[in-house]
């Protein structure tokens, strides 16, 4: 066993959710777990023949991917191109499409199909080089012989499986007389390697109990497959008082105040202090009717606006957030100096975490389509915690001692609004290991972005944790089992090693505590090291965060897993360190001996 270093802090007594602060409260959305979607595809392959001549881009994916359904693999069947392109049609959707001028390539990500009727949890990403060759593609289909053999007809109907849901959640919660929203879906769960006609149904309670409830009932015999409350597995419980919330989200678009956007405000620069004392310079708005200046930055994307809560008691804000588009009250000053330090900080890193994004990755905020960035502070009563909500920002002050304000520490805020990215990405789905990942690269972007120097680096939320006590934080990428983690791990700490991850069910099957395999992958890369017996030689950050960003973005699909990590971030440093002279670069070396070092494979 490992030898773990000496502990100059003393163990906080908290419980395990003290450590997985950030979880990012981004909602799972329709995606279900897809774990046991490998029906007989590889879910990786590269170097793969050219398309016939004259095709479209849109075609040659098609193509390609009706050949991974009749299982022909590595080769496109030039016959009946027609016939086979139409029949791709039927079975897959293209969702996305980015035309990649760095590297000369294109990248596709899709949905798949069958009977018309869509599989959740199942994309696959298909690249293509500047001669319509497919480079590389990530993902499993479901082949033809499998279809052949599922009918899409149901004998239960959809009032049916409302009926069911119902029952489940008022026999919980009690008699509801009034959803505040519920609808039902006919879909295909992935489940063991085959597929099942189910029904998902999503419903919405506030009386008696608020609730996000998604049932996924069987649409033959009526059997709840699964189900989960969206409320209590969105944020984990961060301080030591067990004092956790939930959040549901009404999917509406969040309301803008008019007062900072209305005809008469007009773009100024105001001054403020952070948490830390700092005396900050910031865009800000100037109301010209009523001489009121508000937190609204109309100079990035859609803006960035920031608001207050008062402080309302965090379920009670989230869940106007959720039912009502409710964003907190306007931060305002009659003057050009904000009093306001959490809310300062918010708006400027808030500013800082756009900025990164799009001066390093041309990316136009979260969805890359210029996203308005919302953020509240001072939510709920020394809260010990911040999140994303699907929507937007949120920050608890903290209670002084296990956290100060959550808005204030740059890699938390970069973490969280990189919930946002992944969201409109790869949308991992947050459990097991794609949900590890989904935490791990929330960890990794945040970090890159708070862009420190030395260890400070790998440390999350050092700079509003325990302010007593220094040089800790709620995670250490270079050092995981430098954490404690009693109750969870074989060794009681953070896992550095696949073979150590944690294969319970708690943390939603080990989101935040096997995030950090990926986590020790990315420091390795970046700065090199020895772990394990396994030596590599680091890149920088510069470029590890390119192959990262590449890794989320273009290649990733919802159910990703740690195998399908390692292929994705070598396929990434492949494109942007092509191999010299039949050999991989030094990048692509380093991304391969990191994982290696992990023992992911």
């Amino acid at each position: 066993m490992k030898k773990k270093k000496d502990l100059k802090k003393r163990a906080l007594p908290v419980f395990l959710t003290a450590t997985l602060a950030f979880s990012g409260l981004a909602l799972p959305g329709t995606n279900v777990s897809a774990s046991g979607q490998e029906v007989d595809t590889p879910s990786y392959v590269n170097v793969l023949s050219e398309a016939p001549k004259g095709l479209s881009r849109e075609d040659t994916v098609y193509l390609f991917l009706q050949t991974q359904v009749s299982g022909q693999n590595a080769s496109l069947n030039t016959k009946n191109v027609e016939s086979q392109i139409t029949k791709s049609k039927e079975q897959f959707e293209i969702i996305d499409k980015i035309d990649d001028k760095e590297t000369g390539t294109y990248h596709f990500r899709t949905v798949e199909m069958i009977h018309g009727v869509p599989i959740y949890g199942s994309e696959q990403t298909v690249a293509l080089d500047k001669n319509n060759q497919v480079m590389a593609f990530f993902g499993n289909v479901t082949p033809k012989r499998k279809q052949s053999i599922l009918s899409s007809e149901s004998t239960l109907s959809e009032d049916q499986a409302l009926e069911v849901a119902k029952r489940d959640i008022e026999a919980e919660i009690g008699e509801v007389k009034e959803y505040d929203g519920i609808d039902a879906k006919l879909i295909w769960y992935p489940d063991n390697g085959s597929h099942t006609l189910a029904y998902l149904v999503i419903a919405s309670t506030s009386i008696p109990a608020p609730g996000y409830y998604h049932y996924f009932v069987d649409a033959t015999s009526g059997e709840i497959m699964k189900s989960y409350n969206a409320f209590h597995e969105m944020a984990p419980t961060i301080d030591s008082q067990k004092n956790s919330f939930t959040v549901a989200s009404s999917g509406e678009e969040q309301e803008i105040s008019p007062l900072a956007e209305s005809d008469s405000s007009e773009p100024i620069t105001s001054r403020g202090m952070d948490i830390f004392g700092n005396l900050l310079t910031f865009n800000s708005t100037l109301n010209k009717e009523t001489g009121a200046r508000y937190l609204f930055d109309n100079t990035r994307a859609n803006g960035i606006h920031t608001f207050h809560a008062q402080r309302m008691p965090e379920f009670s804000f989230l869940l106007l957030n959720a039912l009502l588009g409710f964003t907190g009250f306007e931060v305002t000053t009659s003057s050009s100096f904000f009093y306001d330090p959490a809310a300062v900080s918010a708006h400027v890193n808030a500013g800082k975490v756009y900025d990164y994004y799009k001066r390093v990755f041309n990316r136009d905020s979260l969805d890359n389509n210029g996203m308005k960035l919302i953020s509240t502070v001072h939510v709920g009563e020394k809260w010990n915690n911040a999140g994303w909500n699907g929507k937007q920002m949120i920050y608890g002050d903290g209670d002084g001692q296990l956290m100060i304000s959550t808005s204030g520490g740059m890699d938390v805020i970069g973490h969280e609004m990189t919930h946002g990215v992944i969201t409109h990405t790869a949308d991992l789905i947050y459990e097991g290991e794609s949900g590890a990942l989904n935490e791990s690269l929330a960890d990794i972007m945040g970090s890159f972005i708070e862009n420190k120097t030395g260890d400070d680096l790998w440390l999350l939320g050092e700079d509003i944790y325990t302010p007593n006590i220094p040089g800790d934080g709620l995670r250490d990428m270079k050092d995981p089992g430098s954490v404690p983690l009693s109750g969870y791990t074989e060794t009681g700490y953070y896992p550095d090693h696949y073979n150590d991850r944690y294969l319970g069910e708690k943390d939603n099957g080990g989101v935040h505590i096997n995030s950090s395999i990926n986590n020790k992958a990315a420091h390795l890369i970046t700065e090199g090291g020895t772990h394990y017996g396994v030596t590599v030689n680091g890149i920088g950050k510069q470029k590890a965060e390119k192959i990262f960003y590449r890794t989320l973005t273009h290649y990733l699909t919802a159910s990703s897993n740690f195998s399908d990590m390692r292929q994705a971030a070598v396929q990434a440093a492949r494109d942007l360190y092509p191999d010299r002279n039949g050999e991989p670069s030094v990048e692509v070396q380093a991304v391969m001996a990191a994982y290696d070092a992990v023992g992911v494979h």
